[in-house]
């Protein structure tokens, strides 16, 4: 008994074990009673030769304990199972990763085309632009050509016009100065001519001062209108004798008329006029 004492496990490790493999000792019992279970329907079977429809009246009732590689078998199929869903999973969520991806370049891509859409567009506008551009401005260079063309031919045109007046202009001062001359020339070859008829004319009027000289002599200057009236009447260079020179001015105003040019044009030659008074013999 003290040996047996001595070999025997304290209870608590015992229990222990027990803690440690319970599944591994449930194994075995279940093992074990199946076997017995087996072993004992075998030896019913031997003894009793009746038939099989006749049950003995003690029937042995096994209980066959549940078979642990089934057991495993099944665990191993739940977690197959369970991987299996989990890649499942996994693949629709790759599967919706992936679409969405696409969907996203999709997007992506009609944006890029939207963005090439407009920026074409916007090349167009700028390329329209720029052509009314060029356009407007060459219309303006042509107006702006046309019109220093028609400035040049309004200034051309005018210098030429100004040219032809200067000329016309030119012409006729000399004309004028040509006519001019000739009647200068013609009213000198006739102030000598009426000069001398107006002395005639004055000495006829002249009374002669008594004791005066008859070789005193004195210019005259005479302001005539049209017509030969005499307007004025002085003695612009005098004989010295002062009774002489009044009584010519006073023969000059009985005179009047005094005779001048019948042309117009000759008048203005003759409206200041002067000559030497000499008495006639």
């Amino acid at each position: 008994m003290a040996s047996l004492r001595k070999r025997r496990p304290p209870t608590n490790a015992v229990r222990s074990q027990t803690r440690r493999a319970p599944g591994r000792y449930r194994a075995v019992i279940y093992a074990a009673l199946v076997h017995a279970a087996v072993i004992a329907a075998l030896v019913i079977g031997f003894r009793w030769s009746g038939p099989a429809s006749v049950a003995p009246e003690n029937t042995i009732q096994a209980t066959v304990a549940e078979d642990p590689e089934k057991k495993k078998a099944e665990e191993e199929r739940r977690r197959q199972e369970e991987e299996r869903k989990k890649a499942e999973a996994e693949r629709k969520r790759q599967e919706a990763e992936a679409q969405k991806k696409q969907e996203e370049e999709r997007r992506l891509e009609e944006k890029r085309k939207q963005a090439e859409a407009e920026k074409q567009k916007q090349a167009e506008v700028k390329r329209r632009q720029e052509e009314e551009r060029k356009k407007a401005e060459a219309e303006a260079e042509r107006k702006r050509v046309e019109v220093e063309a028609r400035k040049k031919r309004e200034e051309e045109a005018e210098r030429r016009k100004a040219a032809e007046e200067s000329l016309k202009q030119q012409l006729a001062e000399e004309e004028r100065a040509r006519a001019e001359a000739a009647r200068a020339a013609r009213a000198a070859s006739e102030a000598e001519r009426y000069r001398a008829l107006i002395r005639q004319k004055v000495s006829r009027n002249w009374a002669r001062p008594a004791g005066t000289n008859t070789t005193l002599k004195c210019i005259v200057r005479v302001r005539l209108a049209p017509g030969g009236d005499v307007l004025q009447a002085a003695v612009v260079k005098g004989s010295g004798n002062a009774v002489f020179d009044r009584s010519v001015e006073a023969a000059v105003y009985k005179a009047s008329p005094l005779p001048i040019p019948a042309a117009p044009d000759l008048f203005e030659y003759f409206r200041e006029i002067e000559f030497l008074f000499t008495p006639e013999p």
